[in-house]
């Protein structure tokens, strides 16, 4: 996942779009947590070095060698800490003040797993070290806005040589397993509409809603601090919002060393 020509397009798309108001929420976060933390699924560092670039000191963990590669090489000055393992099962063999899981990454992750998945991020944390996630509910889909099956343009952009990268889409809903299936055709094209590259992909993702998000979280052994709606920090998630961030803490109960 999100190797060879998809890593290579992911954040032209992304930036495409403009600037990213997740950033601003993740240096707020962080900030309430002094020192060192890990983002899980870091990609090619879209929000890692931006923070890197402001001071902040953290990691990152990812399971595609494409992307690292690709965060390695926009480091510019910075030498990132940077992991490759899946998060299911990661080992960094350090405690963090903080963990970060930006940008829907939860949602790539087996549904049954997420309590493990929790424990292993809570040994991973210092004692009071908080935990952040993103996701986001696919309303468009579970409403039929957009119509299962059928391809579609989900993203497009224009390079400065004039070739153009472009994404479609097809999906599938299962709505009471909310699942999620997305496959994505990407290629470049030039000019003059000759195709010069092409990468297709599958992604499997389960949409959460936030009381889930909030009881496999308490379960976990963390407090919830703050769950807040579409990137605006100072307003409440309500039932209407698209994407749902959660901020928690974990509270001493026990010894946090990693086995």
């Amino acid at each position: 996942m999100y190797d060879q020509l998809e890593a290579t397009l992911h954040d032209a798309f992304w930036e495409a779009e403009g600037a990213g108001a997740e950033l601003e929420l993740l240096e707020k976060f962080l900030s309430d947590h002094a020192g060192t933390s890990l983002e899980l699924g870091c990609g090619s560092g879209r929000l890692l070095l931006p923070l890197l670039e402001k001071g902040y000191f953290i990691e990152g963990l990812d399971n595609s060698v494409d992307m690292l590669a690709l965060c390695r090489e926009h480091s510019g000055d910075h030498e990132p800490v940077l992991h490759q393992s899946g998060i299911e099962d990661f080992q960094t063999g350090a405690t963090y003040a903080a963990i970060t899981i930006p940008a829907f990454t939860l949602q790539l992750l087996p549904y049954d797993q997420l309590p493990v998945i929790f424990e292993n991020i809570r040994r991973h944390l210092h004692p009071g070290g908080g935990l952040y996630i993103t996701t986001f509910i696919p309303w468009a889909e579970i409403t039929g806005e957009l119509e299962e099956g059928e391809e579609f343009l989900d993203h497009e952009t224009y390079f400065p040589n004039g070739n153009i990268a472009r994404c479609y889409t097809r999906f599938q809903i299962k709505r009471i397993s909310q699942q999620l299936i997305r496959e994505h055709r990407y290629e470049i094209s030039s000019e003059d509409g000759k195709v010069l590259e092409t990468s297709d992909s599958t992604h499997h993702l389960t949409w959460l809603w936030p009381r889930e998000i909030q009881k496999l979280l308490t379960d976990a052994g963390f407090t919830l601090c703050k769950t807040v709606g579409d990137f605006q920090a100072d307003a409440p998630c309500d039932e209407d919002s698209q994407i749902v961030t959660v901020m928690a803490q974990w509270q001493e109960d026990g010894d946090s060393v990693i086995q």
